[in-house]
């Protein structure tokens, strides 16, 4: 519950030795909504005596009598009012101490035992007014009635992200980002920088900052490199003088047909595997070729996985197939890896063997 505070002074007069003793008030200085300062008198009479109630309602409304017609407009009218208020007294209460002051606290500060301690030992009562709604946002330096009060540099910076976020969720469209993944808890991946985000926004967020960018910039470039170390090998080699003829675009065919044999060597028990390739269309001049692919260096499999490595193959017209072999080493003595294309049955065969430990090679 949020409060306002007006702090309301106490000091005892004592009236001099020819006026009657009835005289005798309690004054408190009562500090005003306009900043003046007012005095509320108590009479103490032990025939009537003042309740707590009484003395917060007296309190609230001398609060607010030394208030201008100017300063009026400032609250909107409503301490012009009287029935506004009463209905503020109801919300209104008195601390002494630290604590809420009651009838029997209140009884002790209007009737001392001893006149001479209390004197000695000034009170302070304090007056909050309940603020229904939270804190209190409109009555703020610089602010204009009725709009909301004047924000805080990182609640306006807060407001600021949460609206470039909605701009840029409406502007661009996050199902065409290749590194945008959800995964089965409901959160976001970034397959770039490996990070995990609750949303859309918070993903989004991210795209923008240093760490996101360095990855799209380093990514660009390996791409770059790439492009140029392939255009560099798939150039022809003519002589200076003569032009490049362009190199004529090949359809594929589709996937040749293969077969896959797993065995065992009976005598150092390593394993085998033995890989024939069809390739009836191959043309009689070329020959297919293989090479071994980290699991680093494909795309295919998101995120790679150290464990395995690729056999890829290729011959033209047919489409370039790979095989997931275990990322193990690889025997390369004599007739531990063996290659065999046959020219007359248009068939390639490759037969590896894996060094196992009790082999020790």
């Amino acid at each position: 519950m949020a409060t306002a505070s007006l702090l309301i002074g106490f000091h005892r007069h004592y009236p001099r030795q020819d006026v009657d003793d009835q005289r005798k008030c309690v004054q408190f200085l009562v500090e005003t909504l306009s900043g003046t300062t007012t005095v509320l008198s108590v009479h103490p009479d032990h025939k009537r005596p003042i309740h707590y109630q009484d003395l917060l309602v007296r309190a609230v409304q001398s609060s607010f009598d030394e208030l201008s017609s100017q300063d009026c407009g400032k609250y909107g009218g409503l301490v012009i009012d009287q029935e506004h208020r009463q209905a503020i007294s109801q919300r209104a209460f008195l601390l002494y101490q630290g604590h809420p002051l009651t009838n029997e606290s209140l009884r002790t500060i209007l009737y001392p035992d001893n006149d001479h301690d209390s004197f000695t030992r000034p009170c302070f009562l304090q007056l909050r007014l309940r603020i229904v709604g939270g804190m209190d946002r409109q009555n703020r330096v610089g602010s204009k009635f009725g709009g909301g009060g004047v924000s805080s540099s990182q609640q306006a910076e807060r407001e600021r992200k949460e609206r470039l976020k909605r701009l840029a969720l409406e502007s661009i469209d996050l199902a065409k980002d290749p590194y945008l993944v959800r995964n089965h808890l409901g959160s976001y991946e970034c397959k770039l920088c490996l990070t995990l985000h609750r949303d859309e926004a918070n993903y989004l967020a991210h795209t923008q900052g240093k760490k996101h960018q360095q990855g799209l910039a380093r990514r660009a470039h390996l791409d770059k490199l790439k492009q140029e170390r392939e255009g560099t090998t798939a150039m022809p080699t003519v002589d200076a003088d003569s032009k490049a003829m362009p190199m004529p675009k090949r359809v594929k065919i589709g996937r040749p047909a293969y077969q896959v044999f797993k065995s065992r060597d009976p005598e150092t028990n390593q394993r085998c595997l033995s890989f024939e390739i069809q390739y009836p269309e191959i043309s009689n001049d070329l020959q297919p070729r293989h090479r071994f692919m980290s699991a680093f260096e494909q795309r295919i499999e998101t995120p790679p996985d150290r464990r395995y490595q690729y056999l890829l193959f290729h011959a033209e017209p047919y489409e370039t197939i790979a095989f997931k072999i275990p990322n193990e080493p690889i025997d390369k003595g004599e007739n531990r890896f063996v290659t065999f294309w046959d020219a007359d049955a248009k068939k390639f065969t490759v037969s590896l063997y894996f060094v196992e430990p009790s082999t020790g090679t």
